[in-house]
C-alpha cells in the first residue's frame, strides 16, 4: 500500500488520488485518516468520541481532583470553559510525548494528578496516535510500504514527526512527494514562485498567469470568476482548482449554475440548520418562566417535531393566546384529537382510541414546558428524556433514508446525553447544560441540499489540501485574518522542564512557518494560472488583507495595473480581458418597467358573489370604508401577509388578560360586589398569565408586568364601581351576536352587554395608551365599532348608545344618551345615525364591487374615483397600517 500524507488531507483534496484512474492500494490521507487506517490494520479500532463528551469527562476529573490547583478560581466560575481549555493543553502535551506523569513543575504536576483520578478520559486523536506508536514495532503485518509527504518533513508537528520516524524504523519508506511542476519560465507566475523561494523581485509582463481580482462585493467577485470559467468549453477546465478557505461556495455556485458550469458544492457547516434547532429549543422550552416564542419557533421549523398540520394549529393558538393551558390552547388540542380520531377511523373504535392516545401523548410531550427553574437546574433523568425524545424524533423522521441533517440531530442528542451522564451530577445547572448543547452543535452540519455536480472544476477548503500540481488555481475570498495561532500557555521554566523530560512542544514560530508553507504551496503548485480574488466587502463587513498578501506586497506594489483586475470593469466594458481570456458582456436592449401603481382594479365576473351573503364585522366594515381594495383582498379573498404566526405585543397581551378576567368576574345578573373584586382580579391575573400571556413573565417585561399587576385589577375595580354607580345589570360578556340592517348582515362579539330597566347598552373594553382617538371618534360620529354594536345589541337596531371603557385610564368614553355615564361627549351625530351612514356607504361600496370595480385608497386622485353619495369621509392616512401596499404599489418611487 502506498499513501500520500498531508496535514490538511482529511477533507477534500486535489488530486483525489495518485493517478487519474485511482487505485485500491493507494490513498491520500490526513492525520485522522492515517490513524484510522493503522487502527484497522493493527486491530485497535477506536471510536471517534465527540469533543463535548471528552470535555464533560475532563470536567468531572478536574472536579474530583480537589485542592488548591491552578485552575480552581476559573473552575468555580465557569467549569465548562475551564475544562475545555485545559483539555486542549493536555492533548497538546500528550502529542508532544507527555505521559501524564509529574515532572517537578507545579502546574504540570497538577495536570498529572488529574490523569491519575477517575473517570477514564476517552481517547482523543493524540491518545490514539500515541497508543499506535507504543505498539508499532511489536505489530508486524502492516500493509503500508511507502508514504509520500505532501508537507515538508521539517515542518511536521512533533507527534507526526515521531510517527514517521517510527515508520522508517520498521522498514516503511518515507519520501518527500515529488516537486510540483512549475510555471513556464519568464511568466508572471514563475516570477512569483521565484520570489517565494527567496529570489529578488522582477517586473511583471502582464501575461495573465498571475492576477489579483479586486471586487467591491462578493457578488461581483462571483460574477467575475464565473464569467472567466464559462469563457472556455467545459472540457478545457480540467485541472482547475478553487480554494475556498471558508469552506462555502454557495454564492459562487449560484453564478456558475447561471452560466451552465457545474456547481462546486462546498457548504460551510452551520449550527443553525433547521432540524438542529430542535435540540436547543426542546431544552429552552423546559425552563421557567416559559417563553412561548421558544415553542412557536419549534413549531415553525421546516421539520417540526410534531405533524406539520398539528404544528400549524398550535402555532396559531400561540399567536392568539401565547401560553399553555388557556381556552384557545385547549380548543386546539380538542381539534387535533378529533382529527386524529378521523384519521384512525379505519380501525375499530378501541384501536382508533388507542392509536390516538399514543400519538397525542408523544405530541403533548413536546409541550410540557416551563417545568424547571433555571436557578435550580434540571434533573439528569429529565435531560436524558429530552435527548431521547429528540433522537427518537430524528430517527423516525428519517425513516431509514440516511438524511444527513436528521442523522446529525440524532447523533447530537446522543452526544449531549453521553456528556451529561459523564458529568456525574444528579441535577444539571442551566448554564452548564447550555454549554454542553452549544459545544455539541458548534461543529454544525453543511447544507444537505448543496452538493457538488459532476464537472472538471474541483474545490478544496484548506491550502494544504492541494498536495500536487494543478493547471490553474483560483483562491476564492483571498482575505484575512487567516488561521489563528494558539499561544503556548507554558512559561520558560515549564518548557525547560518539559524538554528535560522528553516532551517536545510545537512552538508558535514553527506553526507560523507551517502555515506560511501551506499558503505559498498553493502558488508553487500551480503551473498555468493563479487568480487571487479579494472582495472589499464580505456580506456586510469590510475585509482585511490575507497574511499571504502581506508577503506578496512588494510584488503587488511593483506589478500595479499589470496584475490587478477590477471586477466592476465587467459592468462597463463589453470585452474585458482577465487572465488571458476575453469576458464578453452584451448589453441587453430591453426596457423593463417596474410594476405600475394601480388605483383602480377590475375583478372578473363571478368573484363578487363571495360578498353577497357574508356577514360584516366592525373590523371589516372599518376596513371597507378605509380602502375598498384592502377589504376585498383581506375579508373576501382572505389574503394575509407572509407572517405565519407571531407573538402579540405587550399592550395586546394586557388587553387580552383584562378581557378574560372581566369575562370570568362579570357574570350575568347583578354587578358583583366591590369588596372582593380586586382580590379576585389579582387571583385571575396570576393564574391566566402563563395560560394566555406567558411572554409577560420574561425578564425584559418585568417593569411593564409590575405596572400591569397594579393597573389591571384597579381597572376592573373601577369598572365594577361604574356598573354600581350607573345601576347597571350584566346581561353577558363575550357574546356572539348577529344582526341585519337592510341588506347589510352584521356579526360581532360584544365585550360586555349591560341593561338598566328596559334599556341596554354595549361596553367595549380597550387597553390603549391613547384616549384622544376614541373621544374624537365619538365626537365626529366615526365610532363605527359602537355603531355596529348598537345594531347587534337589539333586534330592532335601536339599542342604547354604547361606549368604550379605557382600562389603562379607568375612564368611560360614551356619547350623548348613553346609560353608561352622566358626562357624555358632545357629538355631531349619535351611534344610530352613524350606523345609518355605515349602512349607506356599505351599499355603495358593495354595489361597486358587484359591478366588478375596486378602488385602492391612498392615491392623490382617489377622491375623484369614490362613489357619489358617501356619508363617511375618507381617512387621512388610509395606508399607514395596511399590509397590502406592495399589491397596489401606492408608495412606489418614480424612476
Amino acid at each position: 500500500m502506498q499513501l500520500i500524507f498531508g496535514l490538511a488531507a482529511d477533507g477534500r483534496v486535489y488530486p483525489d488520488a495518485h493517478h487519474a484512474v485511482g487505485s485500491l492500494d493507494k490513498d491520500v490521507v490526513g492525520p485522522l485518516g492515517l490513524v484510522q487506517m493503522l487502527e484497522t490494520q493493527m486491530g485497535m479500532l477506536a471510536p471517534n468520541v465527540p469533543k463535548a463528551v471528552r470535555i464533560a469527562t475532563y470536567l468531572t476529573k478536574l472536579r474530583t481532583c480537589q485542592g488548591s490547583r491552578f485552575w480552581a478560581s476559573s473552575f468555580s466560575k465557569d467549569p465548562w470553559s475551564t475544562a475545555a481549555v485545559i483539555l486542549g493543553w493536555r492533548d497538546t502535551l500528550v502529542g508532544g510525548g507527555w505521559r501524564g506523569t509529574a515532572i517537578g513543575s507545579p502546574r504540570l504536576d497538577d495536570l498529572a494528578a488529574v490523569e491519575a483520578v477517575e473517570p477514564a478520559l476517552p481517547a482523543g486523536l493524540e491518545d490514539r496516535a500515541i497508543a499506535l506508536l507504543d505498539v508499532l514495532t511489536n505489530r508486524p503485518g502492516l500493509r503500508i510500504r511507502q508514504i509520500g509527504l505532501a508537507d515538508r518533513r521539517d515542518l511536521l508537528p512533533p507527534l507526526w514527526a515521531r510517527m514517521f520516524a517510527a515508520f522508517e524504523a520498521i522498514g516503511i519508506t518515507i519520501f518527500d512527494y515529488e516537486q510540483p511542476e512549475l510555471a513556464t519560465e519568464g511568466s508572471d507566475l514563475r516570477m512569483v514562485q521565484r520570489v517565494l523561494s527567496g529570489e529578488p523581485v522582477q517586473p511583471f509582463v502582464g501575461d495573465g498567469t498571475f492576477t489579483m481580482v479586486e471586487a467591491d462585493t462578493e457578488l461581483m467577485a462571483a460574477e467575475t470568476v464565473a464569467n472567466w470559467l464559462a469563457a472556455v468549453p467545459l472540457e478545457d477546465l480540467h485541472g482547475t482548482v478553487i480554494l475556498a478557505s471558508e469552506g462555502d461556495t454557495a454564492l459562487l455556485d449560484h453564478a456558475l449554475r447561471a452560466r451552465g458550469v457545474p456547481a462546486l458544492g462546498l457548504s460551510a457547516s452551520s449550527p443553525w440548520r433547521g432540524a438542529l434547532q430542535v435540540l436547543p429549543l426542546a431544552f429552552a422550552a423546559a425552563w421557567q418562566p416559559f417563553d412561548p416564542r421558544v415553542l412557536l419557533n419549534l413549531f415553525l421549523l421546516p421539520r417540526p417535531p410534531v405533524a406539520a398540520w398539528v404544528a400549524r394549529r398550535l402555532a396559531r393558538a400561540l399567536g392568539e393566546e401565547p401560553g399553555v393551558g388557556g381556552r384557545v390552547w385547549r380548543e386546539a388540542w380538542a381539534q387535533i384529537e378529533g382529527r386524529l380520531l378521523e384519521i384512525n377511523a379505519q380501525s375499530d373504535a378501541d384501536t382508533a382510541r388507542r392509536k390516538t392516545d399514543t400519538t397525542l401523548a408523544e405530541w403533548r410531550a413536546w409541550t410540557e414546558v416551563g417545568r424547571f427553574a433555571r436557578s435550580e437546574g434540571i434533573p439528569l433523568s429529565e435531560a436524558m428524556a429530552i435527548c431521547g425524545r429528540v433522537a427518537a424524533w430524528a430517527m423516525r423522521s428519517d425513516g431509514g433514508e440516511g438524511n444527513r441533517l436528521l442523522m446529525a440531530v440524532s447523533n447530537a442528542a446522543a452526544a449531549v446525553s453521553d456528556a451529561l451522564g459523564r458529568l456525574e451530577l444528579s441535577v444539571i445547572p442551566a448554564l452548564l447544560l447550555e454549554r454542553v448543547v452549544l459545544q455539541v452543535l458548534s461543529e454544525g452540519v453543511p447544507n444537505p441540499d448543496h452538493f457538488a455536480e459532476a464537472g472538471a472544476v474541483r474545490a478544496i477548503k484548506a491550502p494544504g489540501a492541494l498536495w500536487s500540481s494543478a493547471q490553474r488555481v483560483i483562491w476564492w475570498n483571498f482575505v484575512g485574518p487567516g488561521e489563528k495561532i494558539a499561544i503556548t500557555p507554558w512559561d520558560n521554566a515549564e518548557r525547560e522542564a518539559l524538554t528535560a523530560n522528553g516532551v517536545e512542544i510545537d512552538a508558535s514560530p514553527a506553526i507560523v512557518r507551517r502555515i506560511e508553507a501551506a499558503h505559498s504551496g498553493v502558488i508553487r503548485r500551480a503551473h498555468g494560472n493563479v487568480i487571487l480574488v479579494r472582495p472589499a466587502l464580505a456580506r456586510d463587513e469590510q475585509t482585511t488583507l490575507h497574511p499571504m498578501a502581506h508577503r506578496l506586497r512588494p510584488l503587488l506594489k511593483e506589478g500595479g495595473a499589470a496584475i490587478t483586475f477590477k471586477a466592476e470593469r465587467l459592468l462597463r466594458e463589453p470585452d474585458a480581458m482577465l487572465a488571458g481570456r476575453i469576458l464578453p458582456r452584451q448589453l441587453v436592449e430591453r426596457q423593463m418597467q417596474p410594476p405600475a401603481r394601480v388605483p383602480v382594479w377590475t375583478i372578473p365576473p363571478g368573484t363578487t358573489r363571495l360578498a353577497d351573503t357574508r356577514r360584516e364585522s366592525a373590523t371589516s366594515l372599518t376596513r371597507m370604508l378605509n380602502c375598498q381594495l384592502s377589504w376585498y383582498a383581506q375579508d373576501i379573498l382572505n389574503l394575509r401577509p407572509g407572517r405565519f404566526a407571531e407573538i402579540p405585543g405587550t399592550d395586546q397581551l394586557f388587553g387580552n388578560l383584562a378581557h378574560e378576567i372581566a369575562r370570568r368576574l362579570l357574570l350575568p345578573g347583578a354587578s358583583p360586589a366591590e369588596a372582593n373584586i380586586r382580590t379576585e382580579a389579582i387571583r385571575h391575573f396570576e393564574s391566566l398569565l402563563p395560560e394566555i400571556a406567558a411572554p409577560l413573565l420574561q425578564p425584559e417585561h418585568a417593569g411593564e408586568l409590575a405596572a400591569a399587576r397594579e393597573m389591571v385589577p384597579r381597572a376592573l375595580e373601577a369598572l365594577v364601581r361604574l356598573l354600581h354607580a350607573q345601576g347597571l345589570e350584566i346581561v353577558g360578556s363575550e357574546l356572539d351576536r348577529e344582526g341585519i340592517q337592510g341588506r347589510l348582515l352584521l356579526q360581532g362579539r360584544l365585550d360586555l352587554l349591560v341593561r338598566r330597566g328596559d334599556q341596554i347598552s354595549v361596553l367595549d373594553l380597550k387597553w390603549t395608551r391613547s384616549e384622544r382617538r376614541y373621544r374624537e371618534e365619538i365626537a365626529l360620529g366615526r365610532a363605527i365599532q359602537l355603531a355596529v354594536y348598537r345594531g347587534l345589541s337589539a333586534g330592532d337596531g335601536t339599542g342604547a348608545p354604547g361606549g368604550y371603557f379605557l382600562l389603562r385610564q379607568r375612564r368611560i368614553v360614551a356619547g350623548p344618551g348613553s346609560i353608561l355615564t352622566d358626562s357624555p361627549i358632545e357629538a355631531d351625530i349619535d351611534d344610530l345615525a352613524t350606523l345609518g351612514h355605515v349602512t349607506n356607504d356599505w351599499r355603495l361600496w358593495h354595489d361597486l364591487a358587484t359591478a366588478g370595480t375596486l378602488i385602492a385608497a391612498g392615491f392623490s386622485d382617489t377622491g375623484d374615483l369614490r362613489p357619489a353619495g358617501l356619508a363617511i369621509e375618507a381617512g387621512k392616512e388610509p395606508c399607514r397600517f395596511c399590509n397590502l401596499r406592495g399589491l397596489c404599489r401606492v408608495y412606489q418611487e418614480l424612476v
